[in-house]
């Protein structure tokens, strides 16, 4: 590589690197009563379009999903892997976007 490419390489390498640190990643959680030591993980993702107006997954239903035991979090998060796979033909506009959700269901305390 020439001292020329790589001056012109700085632009780009500046571009992707700026596009990286301020692309946030967002977590919220949700606590249901005292957070108990024995818990079963699970996570899905769940897929919005149009800047999330419109869903493409049925909402998740933790009492559903935990059968016959209780919810004890859900944690619903974008990370760096659901930016990865987010469709975004331009800036504003993000046609596909899925956040992942981590939720634990525990024996019932009731």
């Amino acid at each position: 590589m020439t001292i020329t490419s790589r001056k012109s390489m700085v632009p780009v390498v500046v571009v992707v690197s700026s596009a990286l640190l301020l692309s946030a990643c967002s977590t919220m959680k949700f606590v249901n009563g005292p957070e108990m030591e024995q818990t079963t993980e699970r996570e899905q993702w769940h897929h919005l379009g149009l800047n999330g107006v419109v869903e493409f997954s049925r909402p998740m239903n933790l009492k559903y999903n935990c059968a016959q035991q209780q919810w004890d979090t859900a944690t619903i998060e974008y990370s760096f892997l659901n930016m990865i796979a987010s469709v975004s033909p331009a800036v504003p506009v993000t046609l596909y976007n899925p956040w992942t959700i981590i939720y634990e269901c525990r024996e019932p305390i009731d």
